[in-house]
């Protein structure tokens, strides 16, 4: 990440940037490590009280290299939503995981916690071909 996403200030739309962090070969043009990138916010929750986490949803669309738009993805095998994780001795206060959610009796007034994610962060991404003609991603194996 280039840019400081912070789930208390941003909004669906809202542009960040990204650089490559390693030379990679994107449909067949190298890309040099440095190069910039742009995405989108697309879906973002600010904390409240009753204990509710921010949480974060980002879209990486194109990397910018030589005046050639290359779209990209998030690479599918992680998540492209992020919120704050709790922590042991909070799941030991009577946090109880429910699909995905974390819901409690306890701390009802407590505010929730909202994400950054700022530059340092590391996400990997796809290139995504011309999709007349292939799939963003192909499946390995039987």
């Amino acid at each position: 990440m280039v840019d400081k996403v912070d789930s208390a200030t941003a909004f669906p739309g809202m542009r960040f940037r990204f650089k490559i962090t390693a030379t990679a070969n994107l449909n067949g043009h190298i890309v040099p490590k440095g190069t910039i990138g742009y995405g989108y916010v697309r879906q973002v929750s600010a904390a409240s009280n009753r204990n509710r986490n921010g949480s974060l949803v980002l879209e990486m669309r194109e990397i910018i290299f030589k005046n050639i738009g290359i779209q990209v993805m998030a690479d599918p095998r992680e998540t492209t939503l992020w919120a704050p994780a709790t922590t042991l001795a909070e799941r030991a206060a009577g946090y109880i995981p429910i699909a995905g959610l974390v819901r409690t009796a306890v701390n009802e007034v407590r505010d929730g916690r909202n994400v950054t994610i700022g530059p340092g962060f590391d996400f990997h991404i796809v290139a995504l071909a011309d999709p007349r003609t292939m799939e963003p991603c192909h499946k390995v194996g039987r």
